[in-house]
């Protein structure tokens, strides 16, 4: 809590590392090191930024990295016995990266499937990137070729691609639950699954209605999020998602359906808007910027959700820091690789 009353819960899922210490590398390198790959610097400057979200079988990095080559080889692969799978994703900048030896310059959007049981490198001189860890298991049930794809960009398909959703995915991660985590996990695999030529059916025969009902809300929360602006109703999001109404209104009834999904997430991208530090763009051109149909719905559906109007708690920011953030350390990592591969 801070002196002027905004709860600002530190997460446990959200940590960060920035190059503020002296020896910033020196602690990249320990992170890195306890995921199973080297890293050495690339070229003289290197500045690192991390936010890790951890959701047991599913953990996301967003890295906003200068100058550090990684790689991953037969020894390192021996040594550690990791079977997970991960996708890089770059959001911008550049990456060189892929299987050992092939690697090749990614364009933003593009994901690269990794099987940690294969050598790989990646060269990265200044990009801004996701990575998603996933557990083999639940990768190779939906994808049992996945391995074939190691090091390769994926491929986009005609309702959009991978890397988009990754991206749309970590937007949404700082409020995801275990169970909608779990979703996240099921939209990734079904995609490549798709990849590798399996059809929607053959995939819902592996997993329960429980899952597929998490990964069809996920697919509309994700689609909802990059769509605020628009007009958005349950047609119009069932559509999108290749689902029918009945499908969409069984996965969203736990959380209060689609318009309640639709207002929250109006309301809390206005929020991150009005924490942006140095946005000085009024609350009204905000409110429509997210899709919100009047300045006083915006108005009374923030204070429903959070407790007071938009503009009261811009004027409380004003005076009010930013909290800080727990730091990442390499043992928390290992604990979780060391999950994800038991």
């Amino acid at each position: 809590m801070t002196r002027t009353g905004i709860q600002r819960p530190a997460s446990p899922n959200e940590t960060y590392l920035s190059r503020a210490s002296a020896d910033s590398f020196g602690l990249y390198h320990d992170l890195i090191q306890s995921s199973g790959a080297t890293t050495s610097l690339l070229g003289e400057t290197f500045e690192a930024t991390i936010a890790a979200h951890h959701y047991g079988r599913l953990t996301l990095f967003d890295r906003q990295l200068i100058g550090a080559d990684h790689w991953r080889d037969p020894a390192q692969i021996r040594r550690d016995g990791f079977e997970h799978y991960y996708l890089q994703v770059l959001r911008s900048g550049r990456i060189v990266s892929g299987r050992s030896g092939e690697e090749r310059r990614l364009a933003p959007g593009d994901a690269v499937l990794f099987d940690a049981t294969q050598p790989m490198r990646s060269h990265v001189a200044d990009a801004d990137f996701v990575t998603v860890i996933l557990a083999r298991d639940l990768v190779e049930a939906a994808a049992p070729d996945a391995r074939d794809l190691h090091g390769r960009i994926l491929p986009k398909g005609e309702t959009g691609s991978l890397g988009e959703t990754v991206l749309s995915l970590i937007r949404c991660a700082p409020r995801f639950s275990e169970a909608l985590a779990a979703g996240g996990s099921q939209v990734i695999t079904s995609m490549l699954g798709k990849i590798q030529g399996r059809s929607e059916a053959a995939f819902d025969a592996v997993v329960s209605e429980n899952d597929l009902e998490l990964a069809r809300r996920l697919k509309a929360e994700l689609f909802i999020d990059d769509n605020l602006g628009s007009d958005l109703n349950a047609d119009i999001v069932a559509r999108s998602i290749g689902v029918s109404r009945a499908s969409l209104y069984r996965a969203m009834r736990s959380v209060g359906g689609v318009e309640a999904v639709v207002t929250r997430r109006r309301a809390a991208r206005l929020r991150s808007l009005i924490l942006r530090p140095g946005d000085k763009k009024s609350i009204t051109l905000m409110a429509q910027r997210v899709g919100f149909s009047s300045v006083s719905h915006c108005s009374r559906a923030f204070k429903q959700i959070y407790g007071q109007p938009p503009d009261q708690l811009r004027a409380i920011l004003r005076d009010d820091a930013r909290a800080a953030t727990q730091a990442l350390d390499a043992g928390r990592m290992q604990n979780w690789y060391g999950a994800m591969n038991d």
